[in-house]
């Protein structure tokens, strides 16, 4: 006999988050874990305030908070997918060349001393 679930994709991790009145709660697929934070939908969890429970279907990680708590989280994520986008848009891969200033800036200098010196040579 196969069970129902068996043609379903495992679910790997996820977040549930109850709030703080005890009767509602989000669950959140995990985008990203680390030793520090989890961050699953639009929120950013301390991974201690997160409890962790392995289960059939993968790990499962919930967290006990307040609203004002829930909304900082969501700051933070949004935060952190701002600081992974710069650092994608500004990478630079190790041994590529830097681009210098524009050559004509390097000669200026030189041209304007140049002119300089003409104009006092040639004084009335």
């Amino acid at each position: 006999m196969k069970k129902d679930t068996e043609h379903l994709p495992p679910v790997r991790e996820r977040m549930v988050v109850l709030e703080h009145d005890h009767r509602t709660a989000s669950i959140l697929p995990v985008a990203h874990v680390n030793h520090e934070r989890i961050l699953a939908g639009d929120c950013s969890v301390p991974r201690e305030d997160a409890r962790e429970y392995i289960t059939p279907e993968g790990i499962l990680y919930v967290v006990n908070a307040p609203e004002w708590y829930i909304q900082e989280t969501r700051h933070l994520a949004t935060v952190e997918m701002s600081n992974v986008i710069r650092q994608t848009v500004n990478y630079q891969r190790p041994g590529a060349a830097t681009p210098t200033g524009s050559p004509f800036l390097k000669i200026l200098p030189w041209l304007v001393a140049a002119a300089l010196a003409i104009l006092w040579a040639v004084k009335p």
